[in-house]
């Protein structure tokens, strides 16, 4: 999806991680809530929406980080993730989502292991950006061009911006809003899963719904973007879940 070169695509935007995180810590245990405010410094919802897009922030810094937000599995394969194929070295979303959240629950220093929570964090979100997880030989999107809104942008963007701010612009109105509209049940099934099953599961919405209708650069209908924010909303979901679920189980 992205190549050594040094335009970077972002997964979500700010507003969308920091979406994730929000809906993560409003379902953190006791334990864990008090586990994270422990490693960041201070209050853990102020915290993980203040580190959301850390990950993003030091990437010129830290070049070699890169590739770990995002994973390659070309619509035109069998669309399960191959590591040998998709992550050659451990450089992808996939596996330094393992590498962090074993850090994590390692007895690595505070400041290793905080580390570890600001990356999960960000790549659990990533993950569930389905042009993270896919790609038709076109930088994840970023060679599409499409008119939005009397604008050029590329599907990437379309995907990481538009449809986050076609839910709202202020992240934790929108993430208080998914939240107590999600059932207690319906909570436990988005959080399910492991990294390789989400990105899977973003690598096929990519192939099945976004690449199908925009993949030639067609401009969106109203409908259609109406039903690419739904998709947004519920991936943003199960990005909060699955990411609430990890820490609560790490910090049982």
């Amino acid at each position: 999806m992205l190549s050594a070169v040094p335009v970077p695509a972002l997964a979500w935007g700010p507003r969308g991680h920091e979406v994730v995180a929000q809906i993560a810590a409003m379902n953190l245990t006791p334990k864990a809530r008090a586990a994270v405010a422990g490693l960041l410094g201070g209050e853990a919802e102020a915290m993980m929406a203040i580190h959301a897009n850390w990950a993003d922030e030091i990437r010129e810094a830290r070049p070699q980080t890169a590739p770990w937000h995002y994973v390659n599995i070309e619509i035109a394969s069998d669309m399960r993730y191959q590591p040998g194929r998709d992550c050659r070295g451990g450089d992808c979303v996939v596996a330094q989502i393992a590498r962090q959240q074993a850090i994590l629950n390692s007895n690595a220093s505070r400041a290793a292991r905080a580390e570890a929570l600001k990356f999960l964090i960000h790549l659990v979100g990533d993950v569930h950006q389905p042009l993270h997880a896919a790609d038709n030989r076109d930088r994840g999107g970023n060679r599409v061009q499409l008119r939005w809104r009397g604008q050029r942008i590329t599907l990437h963007h379309f995907w990481d911006n538009e449809m986050v701010v076609a839910l709202g612009r202020d992240p934790r109105a929108v993430a208080r809003t998914i939240d107590t509209s999600t059932p207690r049940q319906q909570k436990f099934q988005l959080g399910g899963g492991s990294p390789v099953q989400w990105a899977e599961m973003s690598a096929s919405i990519a192939r099945s719904t976004i690449y199908p209708e925009l993949g030639q650069g067609r401009t969106p209908s109203a409908q259609q973007a109406a039903g690419y924010a739904r998709i947004a909303r519920l991936q943003l979901a199960r990005a909060g879940y699955a990411l609430a679920d990890m820490l609560n189980t790490a910090f049982r």
